[in-house]
């Protein structure tokens, strides 16, 4: 083998045991390649034959699954983080839409009390469905952030945090799912067709989007648990 297809074959077994979206692990197959070819130039230079010099220099930087370990809590850290910005993202415009829907359904009650408001069935409801994903993405960011120094399985702890953000929030949307269908059945003509057609909307997209990112986090964790499992 040549010196290059000596660092390929390395670099492709430790791709194959990272975690993570590929992204991110190509910024790390990338990272570790710029790597690779500093060493294997220094040991040239030192006078070994190119093949020998990248065996050198494979060897110097180690078996490539601890090598890939070492990337992994960063890696699922970052994809965790990720994933929980995007789910309190989702949940502003998500309880925007539904709070307009209602408006739009029930017109006196842009000039009623704000207590009047909560108690239209969607609106508590999409409201604790944005105070779970801002709590959960608050302790997520903390945990994934500088606290991972400190806190032993920080990433584990915070993919968990933000799979209970993703679960609670999808039944959150399901829960004012079942209350639209009650209201459709039930007294159809109440409801303004736009508004309510662009919250569902809305919320079906979350819906399916924090079911997703809460089963990739408890995959992320069970990658971290157990290092040969798939990601």
């Amino acid at each position: 083998m040549t010196g290059g297809q000596v660092i390929e074959a390395y670099l492709a077994q430790v791709a194959a045991a990272l975690p993570g979206p590929a992204r991110a692990r190509r910024d790390v197959v990338a990272e570790l390649h710029s790597g690779l070819l500093d060493a294997a130039d220094a040991y040239r230079r030192a006078g070994l034959p190119e093949a020998t010099a990248a065996q050198a220099a494979v060897g110097e930087f180690g078996d490539p699954r601890q090598v890939a370990g070492a990337f992994s809590h960063e890696l699922i850290a970052r994809h965790v983080r990720q994933l929980t910005f995007l789910l309190a993202a989702a949940s502003a415009p998500v309880g925007l839409l539904w709070a307009h829907a209602v408006q739009a359904s029930h017109p006196a009650l842009s000039r009623a009390p704000l207590w009047r408001w909560i108690g239209e069935p969607p609106v508590p409801l999409a409201a604790a469905a944005f105070l779970i994903a801002a709590l959960v993405a608050l302790g997520t960011i903390a945990v994934t952030g500088r606290l991972t120094r400190w806190l032993p399985g920080g990433p584990r702890h915070a993919a968990v945090s933000a799979a209970i953000g993703g679960y609670g929030a999808a039944a959150a949307d399901t829960a004012i799912f079942i209350l639209l269908i009650h209201q459709i059945a039930t007294s159809p003509a109440t409801l303004a067709p736009l508004p309510v057609a662009a919250a569902a909307s809305a919320s079906l997209a979350r819906l399916v989007f924090s079911r997703r990112a809460a089963q990739r986090c408890l995959t992320a964790r069970a990658a971290l648990t157990e290092p040969d499992r798939a990601w």
